[in-house]
């Protein structure tokens, strides 16, 4: 069980690490199952999972997620993160100002024979647009 629950970890780190740091989204398959569920993106499958990381390198091409915890039970993997990156395009109405980011976010996922199957995640969205205006982070 202890064993799965690492392996399940150094899943979670590669795909951060590949997919969100580097977006190499062309990598996708390596880490997500055929029957892959997505709970925070829409549309709720690979596509919209894909169109976020875009979105992402998009308005901050120097996004860097760090993992500030991570815990894993059973099938189940938790991330406390730091997103920290500048904004460079605009996003929800917010023009480019060239602010920097720190924003925390947390990511929840459940894997079946090595693959992520389900994903969810949640970001200080509210954090994020206000540091983007250029306010003062919380």
């Amino acid at each position: 069980m202890q064993d799965q629950a690492k392996a399940n970890k150094t899943i979670v780190r590669e795909y951060i690490e590949e997919i969100w740091n580097r977006g190499l989204i062309e990598r996708f398959g390596s880490f997500f199952a055929t029957e892959y569920q997505e709970a925070a993106y829409s549309p709720a499958n690979s596509e919209g999972h894909c169109a976020m990381v875009a979105v992402q390198k998009r308005i901050m091409p120097d996004a860097v997620w760090s993992i500030e915890r991570m815990t894993a039970e059973d099938d189940s993997v938790m991330c406390e993160l730091t997103l920290r990156g500048t904004h460079q395009a605009a996003f929800k109405g917010v023009e480019p100002a060239g602010n920097s980011i720190h924003v925390r976010a947390y990511r929840t996922f459940v894997l079946k024979d090595g693959k992520i199957v389900h994903h969810s995640a949640l970001l200080d969205t509210a954090e994020l647009l206000k540091q983007m205006r250029g306010q003062q982070a919380a």
